[in-house]
């Protein structure tokens, strides 16, 4: 039994050393041929992601930025729009009522107008109806007399 005991234990000798040797030698190999390359492409790859990340950041800030700039052009052109408007609209009116007050004027003139040419025809016609009336006594009487 003892010598079973013997032969399951295992043996240290040299090929130990040589086991150990070898999956040192095939760790120094796989980290110089498959580790470090592996490594060196998921850090480039990470950088690139943090650059590209940092430039959408920054990109996304220029466009926040530009879009407030040209809301606040925007609020600054109605608000102009607004006011050239209520300009207009005050010119308007002052122009409306300015018309009206001519042409209240010219219709006030021109019924004076009318107004004093209806009285001096009036006033011919009634001469006229004078001088007839008494054109026409003169011949009554001539005619009864």
């Amino acid at each position: 039994m003892a010598d079973m005991i013997k032969r399951v234990m295992l043996e240290l000798d040299n090929s130990l050393f040589f086991v150990i040797g070898l999956v040192w030698i095939l760790m120094l190999i796989l980290n110089k041929l498959y580790f470090k390359p592996v490594g060196n492409i998921i850090e480039k790859r990470q950088s690139k992601i943090d650059k590209e990340t940092a430039d959408i950041e920054r990109m996304t800030r220029e466009i926040e930025d530009k879009t407030d700039s040209i809301e606040q052009v925007l609020k600054e052109a109605k608000r102009e729009s607004r006011k050239i408007r209520e300009e207009l609209v005050q010119k308007g009116e002052q122009v409306k009522d300015e018309v009206l007050m001519k042409t209240r004027s010219d219709v006030k003139e021109s019924f004076e107008k009318n107004l004093a040419e209806l009285e001096k025809q009036i006033q011919q016609a009634g001469q006229k109806l004078e001088k007839e009336i008494e054109l026409y006594s003169q011949k009554i009487k001539e005619i009864f007399v």
